[in-house]
């Protein structure tokens, strides 16, 4: 993101209307770089590149099926996948090992006050049998909203996980949600 605003003027975007669309470790992505970008934890690492300086900051942030609380996913793993648990696959250690990395990975965790400028939509069905809803987009909702956030969230009844690619027809699930996040970008950038 850095190296995108650095160079906004060379590639014709407005660096104040920049927004970012994320499926599942995307949405993810998106997120953590929305609101912990200018964290030095995330800003300080790569001190020698020239961007180094430039915020990270986006306008929008659309995700789709994402983790953004890294331990309430390593819980659900524990259960729903047992043998197969994502957020430690990802992070390369376990809670009970390392919380902190859990915590400082978890877009949740910096949904506060002071960075409430961003704007989001969260998109997920009500059948992901990967990322569970409840304890993601929706506590992030929560989150978001208590942090005085704008935020809105489009539910996709009978959607799964991994819809986003799946061909944009009308009867599609990418479909249905293809005209809602156009006018919510269109909306908020």
């Amino acid at each position: 993101m850095q190296f995108v605003r650095a160079r906004a003027a060379e590639f014709g975007i407005d660096p104040e209307r920049i927004g970012m669309i994320g499926d599942s470790a995307g949405g993810h992505l998106s997120a953590l770089v929305a609101l912990a970008g200018d964290e030095p934890l995330y800003s300080s690492e790569y001190r020698s590149d020239p961007n180094a300086t430039v915020s990270s900051k986006v306008k929008a942030v659309v995700g789709f099926y994402g983790v953004y609380d890294m331990m309430a996913q390593s819980q659900h793993d524990l259960v729903a996948r047992p043998r197969d648990n994502i957020a430690e696959k990802f992070l390369g250690t376990a809670p009970h090992t390392n919380r902190q990395v859990f915590f400082e990975a978890s877009p949740i965790s910096y949904a506060i006050v002071s960075r409430n400028s961003t704007r989001f939509l969260l998109i997920h069905g009500t059948d992901d049998d990967i990322v569970d809803p409840p304890t993601q987009s929706l506590a992030f909702l929560n989150a978001l909203t208590q942090a005085g956030f704008f935020v809105r969230r489009l539910i996709i009844p009978g959607a799964g996980h991994f819809f986003v690619t799946d061909p944009v027809d009308d009867t599609s699930f990418g479909g249905f949600a293809g005209p809602r996040v156009l006018r919510f970008l269109a909306d908020v950038l």
